[in-house]
């Protein structure tokens, strides 16, 4: 597909929290819509999916999918997306369980076990069926029934045949930190991966995934479309990405930002400003395209 940029809306979870009406989702969805930068739409979500997808517009929606433990429930989900329109999956590798994060623990933050942003769970049939009550979701049992169903530690490239099987579009891996999982995605036929340390939330201490991008790229080769996200909050930073090999880089926090202060407004601002000052830096390289950047255009520093 074609895209007026080389960037992406990342997928974060809860961001329906983010706007002051509890709609964050919608909002970033809308900032998609407007701006022409695709949207991963997370699967922690407080609409529904297809909620979310009916606000792109013209601009192309991809679904992040946390694999859960229950085989019916990850393919109604995949299946779901389908036929909302959304136009890849993006299976997220590095969270089947959450990293240990004082920061949330130390102000108890797991909205999700209070019920909050589970939409794609409690509106899924499939998940309905967990629930002693289905047709008056409580938060608490939804959040308890959420929990039994995502920490996956089986988690597996066996798993993909199924996803496979409910989802005729294109599949990524996003997490991907290594050159041989990076030649395995090939192996396995993936479409695309996304070189990612999730933020730097999941691992104290692992690698930047910066530091990452430079050998996965070379160990793919052209064989498949290398994406990247963790760290980037500007368009400098976007450059940088790009230059050591990246396609295209998702964007995380900075529209978490924008939406949190201004909602859709809010979120448009801040993705125009990083599409803008990469396209700047480009020139400023003198380049004619991002396309056309490579290590010649860095110095590392000593």
């Amino acid at each position: 597909m074609t895209l007026p940029s080389p960037l992406f809306m990342a997928p974060v979870g809860v961001i329906g929290l983010c706007a002051q009406d509890g709609h964050g989702d919608l909002a970033a969805a809308r900032a998609a819509a407007r701006t022409g930068v695709p949207m991963i739409t997370s699967t922690l979500t407080a609409d529904p999916l297809e909620e979310v997808a009916a606000e792109f517009g013209d601009t192309p929606g991809f679904f992040q999918l946390y694999t859960p433990t229950d085989r019916d429930l990850a393919a109604s989900l995949v299946s779901r997306a389908e036929a909302a329109g959304y136009k890849g999956i993006v299976v997220t590798l590095d969270t089947w369980i959450p990293g240990w994060r004082p920061r949330d623990l130390s102000t108890s933050n797991f909205p999700q076990l209070r019920g909050h942003c589970l939409s794609n769970y409690t509106s899924d049939p499939v998940f309905q069926r967990r629930l002693v009550a289905p047709a008056e979701v409580a938060p608490i049992p939804a959040g308890i029934a959420f929990a039994g169903v995502f920490q996956n530690p089986g988690l597996s490239w066996k798993q993909l045949p199924l996803i496979r099987a409910n989802w005729d579009g294109p599949i990524l891996l996003k997490g991907i930190q290594s050159p041989r999982d990076a030649r395995l995605a090939v192996k396995h036929d993936i479409d695309g991966i996304v070189v990612s340390n999730h933020g730097g939330r999941q691992v104290d201490g692992a690698i930047a995934s910066l530091d990452a991008l430079p050998p996965i790229v070379k160990a793919v080769g052209d064989k498949m479309p290398v994406l990247f996200d963790s760290g980037i909050r500007t368009g400098s930073d976007a450059f940088k990405a790009l230059a050591l090999g990246a396609d295209a880089v998702l964007i995380g926090r900075p529209y978490l930002y924008g939406l949190a202060l201004d909602g859709q407004r809010g979120a448009s601002t801040v993705m125009r400003m990083v599409v803008d000052e990469l396209a700047e830096e480009v020139r400023k390289a003198r380049r004619r395209s991002h396309r056309s950047l490579s290590r010649s255009s860095l110095t590392r520093a000593r």
